[in-house]
């Protein structure tokens, strides 16, 4: 199976390459990096200074076909109905990720670009468990886990736990 992984809005491809290579050696599935899609301008709140996922994840979806799957990652913070912000939203075929607040930066540390790169690897593995079907997890070391903060990022493996592995085998995805 072939998935491919957008660029949206700017930020840096070198991230999506990386992130790309990387997971081209964790799962059997194909990985390719595509074009960079803009964000759609409905998908911004002024009031907020986010970007709604939702509208993001479902144009997103408008650039792949049916029996297609995409990641997309952003730079941009996004959140979802009811909460302050996600470190990434999975629906149906599609999901994102945002590095906005994965960048130690957001936290006014100085800049690490290996701590962004492993961070943003765990949440995408993460929400492309949710895209083949997974829940969160309970076993706070899986990637699966719930983060509703960056130490719950940092805290977590960017592997599946014992159980995860085997549901997703059973899902269809070799990891």
């Amino acid at each position: 199976m072939k998935i491919r992984v957008f660029q949206i809005g700017d930020v840096q491809p070198n991230i999506i390459k990386i992130i790309v290579d990387t997971l081209n050696k964790r799962f059997k599935s194909k990985f390719v990096m595509d074009k960079k899609i803009d964000i759609p301008e409905e998908a911004y709140d002024k009031y907020r200074n986010q970007y709604n996922s939702e509208i993001i994840l479902k144009s997103l979806k408008k650039h792949i076909a049916a029996d297609e799957k995409a990641v997309g990652i952003t730079s941009n913070d996004i959140y979802a109905k009811d909460l302050n912000f996600i470190f990434g939203q999975s629906y149906e075929d599609v999901c994102i990720v945002s590095t906005s607040r994965l960048d130690p930066k957001f936290y006014n540390l100085p800049q690490n670009f290996e701590l962004l790169i492993k961070r943003t690897l765990k949440e995408t593995i993460h929400e492309i468990g949710h895209m083949f079907g997974m829940t969160h997890c309970k076993n706070p070391e899986c990637v699966m886990s719930f983060s509703n903060s960056i130490a719950y990022v940092d805290d977590k493996a960017d592997t599946f736990c014992k159980d995860c592995t085997l549901k997703m085998t059973m899902n269809g995805v070799v990891i």
